[in-house]
């Protein structure tokens, strides 16, 4: 999941993914300069240029913002299991999305207010996402907001070649939009 994670960064929002490539490349050498050797060694294993990971099971999340993640970021949450009638809300954005195994869903945690609903089954969620405390630490500006321009032919290729996740993409131009949305596979 991890590579995949970062794969769908890397279209959506080049600047984070090369960001988060310089935060890991620091880190490892100022663990170098600063005589950690377990470190550098631990990075190597690291497969995702998200620099965190929570990793929750069978949890039902109130609506909340991710406080420690960098504002223009995007976190990405995807889900497996055995499990039933899941949906992720964004009330201030007036959305819910259907939260089926092996969905990914990518938004501006630290902006956008979510929560996942309590569902029936197993259920297994990884929230990837960047902290800004360790871009600060690794001394890696802000990478700036992502641009829609250009990504939407890039996401359907994405989309089409894992075929194990699905995408969804909503471009409001002031229109109402209703309560719930199913997600779409492009």
């Amino acid at each position: 999941l991890a590579a995949i994670t970062s794969v769908a960064l890397r279209v959506m929002h080049p600047q984070q993914y090369f960001a988060g490539l310089r935060a890991m490349s620091h880190l490892g050498d100022k663990a170098v300069s600063k005589e950690l050797p377990q470190m550098p060694e631990t990075l190597q294993y690291w497969a995702s240029v998200c620099n965190t990971l929570s990793i929750i099971s069978n949890w039902e999340t109130p609506n909340h913002q991710d406080h420690l993640s960098i504002p223009e970021c995007f976190n990405i949450l995807t889900t497996v299991g055995n499990y039933s009638n899941a949906w992720i809300s964004m009330p201030s954005l007036q959305l819910e999305f259907r939260y089926d195994s092996g969905c990914m869903i990518a938004f501006l945690g630290r902006i956008v207010r979510h929560g996942v609903h309590g569902v029936e089954g197993d259920r297994i969620a990884w929230a990837w996402y960047m902290r800004d405390s360790v871009h600060i630490y690794a001394r890696v500006p802000s990478c700036g907001w992502a641009r829609v321009n250009g990504h939407i032919q890039w996401l359907k290729k994405l989309s089409a070649c894992f075929g194990i996740f699905s995408l969804s993409i909503i471009l409001c131009e002031n229109k109402q939009m209703p309560q719930k949305h199913a997600y779409t596979t492009l």
